[in-house]
């Protein structure tokens, strides 16, 4: 009998034209971006978008800023 073993893709989350690396592999990806926050405060109240899977198997998250809201 053989075993199976299950590997998750690294994730890179992509912030405009800056990729940053996946902090810890073990959290959620909301919480992993979560620790950049402190180094770039545009992540704060971001969201992720559906990743993207590349050829050299990274699943990129793109990180949406949240929209600037008008009053108006």
């Amino acid at each position: 009998m053989t075993a199976t073993t299950i590997e998750t893709p690294p994730r890179v989350f992509r912030l405009g034209a800056l990729e940053l690396a996946d902090p810890d592999a073990s959290l959620s990806a909301e919480d992993a971006l979560a620790l950049y926050a402190p180094n770039f405060p545009q992540v704060q109240g971001a969201t992720l978008a559906a990743p993207e899977f590349r050829a050299d198997g990274t699943l990129v998250y793109p990180v949406e800023r949240p929209t600037v809201k008008t009053k108006g």
